[in-house]
């Protein structure tokens, strides 16, 4: 775990990690969120409303966004991180179980009167596919 304070961060720093996505990742999202939505755990429903384009469910949105948690609390900044609010999330492709997710996050900008950061983040999958983007704020508490 990173520990920049906001002395540390500078506009155009960048941090990444890779995740892969499983079914115990999905079952557990599936048991907090309460999402039994078919969409996510029945690969023939995925299919047929995809028109085939679907090869299996699709994990969860939601699930893919969660690591925009872990890229600020774990590495930009990482330890004093408190996030404060997303500007964007989008999801543009589906992600999969099996599907290996490159996280990459660079500083836009900083405010240091008020320990202020905000982070472009996009979310790849292992054929370089933009699958989620996301801009958010997070407070840098030291």
């Amino acid at each position: 775990m990173n520990e920049y304070t906001i002395a540390d961060i500078e506009k155009g720093m960048k941090a990444s990690f890779v995740r892969e996505i499983t079914k115990e990742m999905e079952d557990g999202f599936r048991m907090i969120s309460g999402d039994e939505n078919p969409l996510h755990r029945d690969d023939d429903f995925a299919r047929g409303v995809s028109g085939g384009r679907y090869k299996s469910h699709v994990a969860f949105g939601m699930l893919t966004a969660s690591l925009c948690s872990t890229i600020a609390g774990m590495y930009l900044p990482g330890k004093y991180s408190l996030i404060h609010s997303f500007e964007e999330l989008s999801f543009l492709k589906p992600v999969f179980v099996g599907d290996v997710l490159t996280v990459e996050a660079e500083v836009t900008d900083k405010e240091k009167a008020l320990k202020l950061i905000r982070l472009k983040i996009v979310i790849k999958n292992q054929d370089n596919k933009t699958v989620s983007r996301a801009r958010m704020k997070v407070l840098v508490m030291k």
